[in-house]
């Protein structure tokens, strides 16, 4: 238990956990203890079925886990028990039905989350980020959140999209004040700092470099303005990741596509001064 707690997933299970613990408690555990179960259940048991179909080696499904647990903070608690399990199996397994050869491609959760929308009409109240609660627990979710980026070096992907997104309605409020103004309250400030520092920073759908972490962390902010703006209702946050998600997997694809390309232009460029070095020799 000390190594997992050592690891990127172990730290944010810990860091779910003392957000379960006060968030659940202001809620009601009565209401939330079915609610998380069923989140987890139905992430992780879809795990250990494909799991068994792929004839893989049984391990504790660490990433479903934390799946579930973010599908169970943004679902409203009094969603039905039987529609919470399904969302959280979808979202375990789109990682296997959406994927490329370096992984899966958007956020389970928050894929799974939007096919939620129109096929159930869930609400989405993020009473794990403490939409509902007092301001004091911004803090809370700040240091859980930082103590988490800080481990896996996404600071530049969270600031920008911080400064893109609450830049943009700041511009916005003031031209039109009433368009952004609830921007800026409970629980959309909570809201949006959950998906920065625990959904957008998901390492597999992530970029790496610091280049395109400002890139797609912008992308992500300028998107879930526009959403909102455009009057997409509850998923304008979701639907910025999963967009920079498919925007990160778009660049890495033409990335590799363009890597022959380079590589072969190196080799002439080398072999050409191979071949005036030679000729400068005689």
């Amino acid at each position: 238990m000390k190594k997992f707690l050592r690891t990127p997933k172990g730290t944010l299970t810990a860091i779910f956990g003392g957000l379960l613990l006060v968030a659940g408690t202001a809620t009601g555990w009565s209401v939330v203890l079915p609610h998380v179960a069923a989140a987890i259940i139905g992430a992780c048991g879809l795990e250990l079925l494909a799991s068994m179909a792929l004839q893989r080696k049984a391990s504790w499904p660490t990433s479903a886990l934390l799946s579930g647990a973010i599908v169970a903070f943004i679902l409203a608690p009094e969603t039905p028990v039987a529609q919470t399990v399904w969302i959280a199996g979808v979202a375990t397994a789109s990682k296997y039905l959406v994927a490329t050869r370096r992984g899966h491609i958007f956020n389970p959760a928050a894929l799974a989350l939007v096919m939620s929308i129109p096929l159930f009409a869930t609400g989405q109240s993020w009473w794990g980020a403490g939409g509902d609660m007092p301001w004091p627990f911004i803090l809370l979710v700040l240091a859980g959140g930082v103590w988490i980026v800080d481990r896996i070096n996404k600071f530049p992907l969270v600031l920008s999209f911080a400064a893109v997104y609450f830049g943009s309605f700041t511009a916005i409020a003031l031209i039109q004040p009433a368009a952004a103004a609830e921007m800026f309250r409970a629980p959309f400030v909570q809201s949006a700092l959950f998906l920065a520092l625990f959904m957008l920073t998901d390492p597999p759908t992530s970029p790496g470099r610091y280049q395109e972490q400002v890139a797609f962390g912008a992308l992500a902010g300028v998107t879930a303005c526009v959403a909102q703006l455009a009057g997409v209702g509850q998923a304008y946050l979701l639907v910025g990741v999963l967009v920079s998600n498919g925007a990160l997997a778009l660049w890495r694809i033409t990335g590799t596509l363009r890597q022959p390309a380079r590589t072969l232009a190196q080799r002439e460029a080398v072999g050409a001064r191979a071949g005036v070095a030679m000729r400068d020799g005689v």
